[in-house]
């Protein structure tokens, strides 16, 4: 019996192609989504959980004491002792920081743009990366340093890293450090990034303190020890005896904890993960109402052989059994269709995602289930309808061509686009949104080259660069600074009177200053070595309510504003421009290059070249301002491509959902239209019909989908504190394009059907 029913599913499906080819094709399509999605979401929601004491360790926070409110993950070392000594509710504490600027130099090879981090000898101790070769206990001590694989491997090759010496650059030493362990960090998915680990005592006049992270004993409290420690009135602090507050963050939301801003920490933001589920989960159900949809279209076509078994004596759940294993057929083969699939597509999503998935993450149960609950419960809907609608209706009644109600198609279809349209809405004013980033002014000029100092000792030197390279005729502007708008800045905290205080922004640089960067001065004169002042900004002036500033002091201070220049974005558009004072001086630790309108390209090597007459000894590197400024919209950029891959891949299977309705509904009525055509009904005329019924549903959709796509992306938008408007046009837009893909895919079958000779469409009867 079993394998006579295998032989009539094959048969059926064989029979009917279209039906067949568009199930599968859409289930296939999901199914790689699902595959890939859920991997990475389950992968990030499982980031730092492979520490063995990861429930006792936490992550020490103080209140920022740059704004009234919020916290940063900087703890001074001088806090790092009374922590251990003053609370045995903490059983030890690990603190690291960042070598900032630092080579490896192996056999003569210099190598860079390492992440080179600083920290203590309980860090192997709080954490459980796992060592692959050498000591783990005394890896991290004075003198040695700490590889991961893939660094060791670039270093080394492939001979033995261990014991071997390697010299540390940095701008002020040159230090000889032996190899002692090798991490594996490839197996470890951390919110910590680093190419390799130094005891902080190598470089001890580096080292202030940084983030920390506290192992408490078994049993502890978090919350009594915050208590505890905030009633202790002699706490260490940045702003003095107990005028800090501490915090501690559960070591598993430090990935998602925003104020992580490091360069060597990785955050991300749980909102995305949120999203991320939601769009799997829709994809999920546009693929199932297209089996639902096409499923129960088949079987409509097969109502005669359903009248034929009632008739012969199957049961109901001999009906409802050969219903499952249709149903199972199509799902398991769609499943391992997509595993194919899935492990061609990980390295393309690696690549466009900066992930770091692999096949194995494929096997973990929570994937599995997500994907095997929603199917199973589609092929549970879809079987229990179909089966008992057959199941009441009388044999003979099921032998007659009548047709039936698609009214569950029509909703399902209509709940199809519904989600295509918002995604597509959400889509647009994502790309409107990072166009807007990408080209709206700043108010200073973008197109900037940054070169640091190699060494703080040469701070004297750079003017001689700069007039170097000012000679290079390709480059429209130099200056000394101290800092750059994006990523340069310094908040500083100036005190007023009762107890307040303000934190502006501080930066500056030589005469040329303002001209390189095309900033825009409104108001009074440039400070200058003979004429010493502050410029400051519209938004100081606001702040401070200060009418005729020029000659006044600047707030909390006792320097004069000489000038006011106009407000300009500070950090990124997703941050409101903050007071700003600029200071004036001949010397600093950077240059600042204007290249505009120029190739890079060929500019960089003329500028290396000047480079390396001054400082032969050192590697030449830069930044460019505008790359700078896009790191700060990584976690958009991720969001982006999310959005904008699913809504296509949403818009697909909802056309494939389509296609097959037109397919069905043109095969149904394909008598009515021979008719029709016979008694002088003209091809457009027939195509109006056909298409009149998806239109409406089509445009009910749309109608639906623009409130859930305004709520959506305005919600989005707060993140930004310069923002697009949510015009009327990204809607149209928006419809136009759901329109011409459903015209398209609707001609391709009313008009196939309206070119069919009406006798032989009629012959048939």
């Amino acid at each position: 019996m079993i394998r006579h029913n295998l032989k009539l599913i094959i048969r059926n499906l064989w029979a009917n192609k279209i039906y067949t080819s568009i199930i599968l094709l859409s289930l296939v399509v999901a199914f790689v989504c699902c595959n890939i999605l859920i991997s990475f979401l389950v992968y990030e929601t499982n980031t730092d959980k492979f520490h063995s004491k990861q429930d006792r360790i936490f992550q020490v926070f103080s209140n920022d004491p740059f704004g009234e409110s919020g916290r940063i993950p900087y703890i001074p070392k001088f806090l790092y002792g009374y922590l251990t000594n003053n609370y045995p509710e903490i059983a030890d504490v690990s603190q690291i920081g960042n070598l900032d600027k630092a080579s490896i130099e192996v056999e003569k090879t210099i190598f860079n743009d390492l992440n080179i981090l600083l920290a203590d000898e309980s860090f192997f101790s709080v954490f459980d990366f796992p060592i692959g070769q050498g000591n783990k206990s005394g890896g991290l001590s004075p003198g040695n340093i700490v590889l991961t694989q893939e660094k060791a491997a670039i270093l080394f090759g492939d001979s033995e890293a261990v014991g071997k010496s390697v010299s540390l650059i940095t701008p002020d030493t040159i230090q000889q450090m032996t190899v002692s362990a090798i991490a594996k960090k490839s197996n470890s998915n951390s919110h910590l990034s680093f190419d390799a680990l130094v005891h902080h005592s190598n470089f001890e006049n580096r080292w202030n303190g940084g983030p920390s992270y506290a192992l408490m004993t078994s049993n502890s409290s978090t919350e009594a020890l915050q208590s505890k420690i905030k009633a202790d009135n002699i706490r260490p602090g940045l702003l003095g005896p107990g005028k800090m507050d501490y915090f501690f963050e559960p070591l598993s939301n430090s990935y998602f904890t925003a104020e992580n801003k490091m360069k060597y920490m990785k955050t991300r933001n749980p909102t995305f993960l949120k999203v991320g589920y939601i769009v799997c989960g829709l994809i999920l159900f546009i693929a199932s109402f297209n089996f639902i949809n096409l499923f129960l279209l088949f079987w409509q076509d097969r109502r005669k052989e359903m009248g034929i078994k009632k008739t012969l004596g199957i049961t109901q759940k001999g009906l409802f059994y050969f219903s499952i294993a249709e149903a199972g057929f199509y799902i398991i083969t769609s499943f391992l269709l997509s595993l194919i699939i899935t492990l061609l597509t990980i390295p393309v999503f690696n690549s466009v995602f900066e992930a770091n998935l692999s096949p194995e993450y494929l096997l973990n149960i929570e994937v599995a289930s997500y994907i095997g609950l929603v199917i199973l419960f589609s092929a549970a809907l879809v079987v229990t309808f179909s089966v008992s609608k057959q199941w009441r209706m009388k044999p003979v009644n099921l032998m007659k061509n009548e047709s039936s109600k698609v009214t569950f198609s029509g909703f399902l279809f209509t709940f199809q686009f519904i989600i295509s349209i918002t995604l597509t809405i959400c889509s647009i004013s994502i790309i409107e949104q990072m166009n807007y980033i990408e080209n709206a002014p700043l108010g200073f000029n973008r197109n900037i080259i940054q070169l640091d100092t190699p060494d703080p000792k040469y701070s004297k030197v750079l003017p001689v660069l700069k007039q170097k390279i000012a000679q290079l005729p390709n480059v429209k502007g130099v200056t000394v600074s101290g800092g750059n708008p994006i990523s340069g800045n310094r908040m500083v905290r100036y005190e007023l009177e009762n107890e307040k205080y303000y934190t502006p922004f501080l930066f500056g640089g030589d005469k040329d200053f303002i001209e390189t960067l095309n900033l825009n001065l409104i108001e009074g004169s440039l400070p200058s070595a003979v004429r010493n002042g502050k410029l400051v900004n519209q938004k100081l002036i606001r702040q401070f309510d200060l009418s005729n500033p020029i000659g006044k002091k600047v707030p909390g201070t006792e320097d004069l504003i000489v000038g006011v220049v106009e407000d300009f974005t500070c950090g990124s558009f997703k941050e409101e421009i903050p007071p700003v004072i600029i200071a004036y001086y001949e010397d600093g630790p950077l240059l600042l290059i204007d290249y505009q309108g120029t190739n890079l390209g060929l500019l960089l090597p003329e500028i290396e070249t000047k480079w390396k007459e001054l400082f032969p000894d050192y590697f030449f590197s830069y930044k460019i301002l505008e790359e700078e400024l896009m790191k700060k919209y990584k976690e958009d950029t991720f969001f982006y491509n999310i959005i904008v891959t699913f809504a296509i891949i949403s818009m697909i299977l909802a056309s494939f959902g389509l296609f097959a309705l037109s397919w069905a509904v043109t095969q149904s009525r394909s008598k009515e239209m021979g008719i029709r055509k016979v008694l002088g009904a003209s091809t457009r005329d027939i195509v109006n019909l056909l298409t009149y019924a998806f239109s409406k549903r089509i445009l009910l959709a749309f109608i639906i989908a623009i409130p859930m796509g305004y709520y959506l992306m305005n919600q989005w938008l707060t993140r930004f504190a310069n923002r697009i408007d949510l015009s009327i046009w990204i809607f149209i837009l928006s419809g136009l394009i759901v329109i011409l893909i459903s015209v398209l895919t609707l001609s391709m079958q009313t008009i196939k059907a309206t070119r069919k000779n009406p006798i032989e469409e009629i012959s048939t009867e």
